[in-house]
């Protein structure tokens, strides 16, 4: 599988960083019994986040991440204006991860469900981090 980060938001991301995110990719994708054949990353803003949003999912506003699934590639979009620190960017990655898996949150239960799955990875590549 090929992953790459688009980074149209112009924030630096290191070595270390995209290495991390690569990991995370892998690890979620391996834990989640899925495989992709191209997976990108694209790093934007609120601006571009919101015309995905109203284009695609017919809501006018702003939104932190949209995945989308296809065939040969999928797509991660984050709004890096939503993000404070490098643990939100991963999380978000998980989150749109695991739509493209499968995974929604229109109730209560699939909330959970996400929310634990999220911080469960996000635990997963902090433990992996901590231990370089």
């Amino acid at each position: 599988m090929q992953v790459n980060i688009f980074n149209q938001a112009a924030c630096c991301l290191s070595s270390n960083v995209r290495k991390d995110i690569i990991a995370l990719v892998e690890k979620t994708l391996v834990d989640e019994k899925t495989e992709l054949k191209n997976l990108n990353i694209i790093l934007t803003n609120d601006n571009y986040l919101k015309e995905l949003n109203r284009k695609f999912l017919k809501k006018d506003k702003p939104t932190n991440v949209i995945s989308f699934r296809m065939e040969e590639v999928s797509e991660i979009y984050i709004s890096y204006d939503r993000i404070s620190n490098i643990d939100e960017l991963y999380y978000y990655i998980i989150h749109g991860l695991l739509h493209i898996v499968g995974y929604d949150h229109k109730t209560k239960a699939e909330t959970k469900t996400m929310e634990s799955k999220c911080l469960q990875y996000l635990k997963l590549v902090k433990t992996a981090q901590s231990s370089v």
